[in-house]
C-alpha cells in the first residue's frame, strides 16, 4: 500500500482546519476564564476549567494524530517533522500558512493561560495568608518527609462550642 501525497494533503487540511477552529474557541474560553477568575464564583471557576480541559484534550488528540502521521511516513518527530511533512505534502505552501496561523493562536492561548495561572496563584496566596492569620501563625504549615506536621507552628485554640 502506498500513501498518496494528495490523501495526506487532504488529511492535513482537515486536521489543521479543525485545530484552528478549536484553538480559536479555546482562546475565547481562556478570555472568559480570566473574567471568571477575577470574580469570586467558585462554581463558575470549576465549570470554565472543565470546559478548557475538553478543548485541551481534543487538541492533544489532534496533535497525536499529526505526530503519528509524521512517524508513519518516516518524517520523524517534533516541529521539524511537521515542517518536513508539509514540504512533502504541500509544495505550494498553503498548509504551512495555516499551520503558522495555528501556532500564533497557540502562543496567544499560552499567554492568556499564563495570566490565568498568575491570577490563581495570587488568589491561592491570599487564601494561605488568611489561613495563617486565622491560625495565629506567620509561619506556613510545613510537613516532614513522612507527611507529619512539624510542631511549634503557632497552633492555638480558636474557641469552644
Amino acid at each position: 500500500m502506498t500513501v498518496q501525497q494528495r490523501d495526506v494533503h487532504e488529511h492535513l487540511i482537515r486536521v489543521l482546519t479543525e485545530e484552528g477552529r478549536l484553538l480559536g474557541e479555546l482562546e475565547g474560553v481562556l478570555h472568559r476564564e480570566t473574567d471568571v477568575l477575577r470574580g469570586e464564583d467558585s462554581q463558575a471557576i470549576a465549570r470554565i476549567g472543565e470546559n478548557r480541559h475538553q478543548y485541551v484534550d481534543t487538541l492533544s488528540r489532534l496533535d497525536a494524530e499529526v505526530a503519528s502521521t509524521c512517524r508513519m511516513l518516516s518524517f520523524g518527530a517534533g516541529p521539524q517533522a511537521m515542517a518536513r511533512l508539509l514540504d512533502w505534502a504541500d509544495p505550494s505552501g498553503g498548509l504551512r500558512a495555516r499551520w503558522s496561523k495555528n501556532l500564533e493562536i497557540t502562543r496567544r492561548c499560552k499567554a492568556i493561560n499564563d495570566l490565568n495561572g498568575t491570577i490563581v496563584a495570587a488568589k491561592l496566596g491570599r487564601v494561605q495568608q488568611l489561613l495563617r492569620k486565622l491560625r495565629g501563625s506567620t509561619t506556613p504549615p510545613v510537613y516532614s518527609a513522612r507527611g507529619v506536621r512539624y510542631g511549634g507552628l503557632g497552633s492555638r485554640d480558636l474557641g469552644r462550642a
